[in-house]
């Protein structure tokens, strides 16, 4: 079987022009990387032109020839180009399309065009009536056009995604859909640092907040949240946020104000080795997302035997539902989210059993649903493959 995958971006350290960007779906790229183990893995990238290339057991496409033979046409002609091109010389059996943009919205109509079957993953969705902010009502303008593509298959990474596509899309029949459960590869390596004590944070109980700063990943009620903490709980829980800041320092002046830079620190956005230095140091991880697929930095939180502080109204709620590694909070309140913190600094958790719990989640099971999915869509349009 081959399968072309396609995607804008991802996060790799060795591929050019990709190693510095941290926001790319490394979960694309493990998953890439598992199907190439078992059968032959195609990725085709926007973001950068890029030389046919292998990457572990990934076979990068060609877009970079595409790109010098194409001088005067805009990028999004030059990758339509390179896509139909790829389509002609590998002869997938199934595309893969990874994202919503201009790019994969114009490989999804080529698909359609060309009748050859294809898939769309839901690594997240915003329903129509969840407004945040300008940049979600391009995106629901995109799925908009997304879900309503002729012959679509769709795949959700959460079981909590899928009540509010049906509900905003009633017209997608039950064989178009599936959910696959999302995986990592991550493998915790406890790292001896004295970074507590850099911090300032010696003796405290420690949540690590990961994730891009904005209103979507909703890191500001944390800091709300932590105001009505009574002092006594406040001063033994430090919260440490990381990731690209897109509110343009809200979030590091409303802890200022607050006068919460003994228990609040942004420190930034840190590469994977960082990230290991800090999953030691901390005792939990608290998500205050609005919406949010199954998330990757969960799984890695889980994967070090850390609970996890998120709302009950997630989507996500639905795929981690072990009460001795998930903390839920009940209702989006600050009040709410201030004492399901309280209630998380007073238990004693089990790291050994979210471990356990945690193993379920692995990349190789999720390669292996998604191959078994690709047959039963090739099955139905009459192209079955092994």
């Amino acid at each position: 079987m081959k399968v072309l995958s396609v995607i804008w971006k991802i996060s790799d350290d060795k591929l050019h022009g990709f190693s510095d960007d941290k926001t790319g779906l490394i979960v694309v790229r493990d998953l890439c990387e598992y199907l190439g183990r078992k059968v032959e893995s195609y990725l085709l990238l926007g973001k950068e032109y890029l030389p046919k290339t292998d990457l572990g057991n990934i076979h990068i496409v060609d877009t970079e020839s595409v790109a010098e033979e194409s001088a005067g046409k805009s990028r999004l002609e030059i990758l339509a180009a390179a896509f139909e091109k790829a389509l002609i010389e590998i002869r997938p059996d199934i595309v893969h399309v990874h994202d919503s943009g201009d790019f994969c919205r114009a490989c999804m109509r080529i698909c359609c065009r060309k009748r050859i079957p294809y898939i769309f993953t839901a690594h997240s969705f915003i329903g129509k009536d969840q407004k945040i902010s300008v940049v979600e009502d391009r995106d629901i303008l995109w799925q908009e056009e997304v879900y309503t593509m002729p012959d679509i298959h769709v795949v959700s990474v959460s079981k909590g995604i899928m009540p509010k596509l049906t509900r905003d899309f009633p017209h997608l029949k039950p064989a178009q859909l599936c959910v696959i459960q999302n995986g990592t590869t991550f493998r915790f390596e406890r790292i001896e640092t004295d970074l507590k004590e850099k911090l300032g944070f010696q003796g405290k109980k420690l949540l690590i907040c990961p994730g891009k700063i904005t209103d979507r990943k909703n890191q500001m009620q944390v800091v709300r949240a932590f105001r009505i903490l009574p002092k006594s709980v406040r001063e033994k829980i430090g919260v440490l946020f990381c990731g690209n800041d897109r509110l343009e320092g809200r979030l590091q002046r409303a802890i200022k104000e607050a006068g919460l830079e003994d228990s609040l620190k942004y420190v930034g956005v840190l590469d994977s080795v960082q990230m290991k230095e800090y999953y030691s140091v901390s005792d939990g991880l608290i998500m205050p997302s609005r919406l949010e697929g199954l998330s990757i930095a969960a799984l890695e939180a889980l994967a070090c035997g850390l609970p996890v502080i998120m709302f009950s109204d997630i989507e996500c709620a639905m795929d981690l539902d072990d009460e001795n590694a998930i903390c839920l909070v009940k209702e989006r309140t600050d009040e709410m989210l201030a004492e399901a913190v309280g209630n998380w600094a007073l238990r004693d958790w089990d790291r050994e059993a979210i471990l356990q719990y945690s193993a379920r989640f692995t990349m190789e099971r999720v390669a292996e649903e998604y191959i078994e999915y690709y047959r039963r869509v090739l099955n139905e349009a009459g192209n079955g493959k092994k």
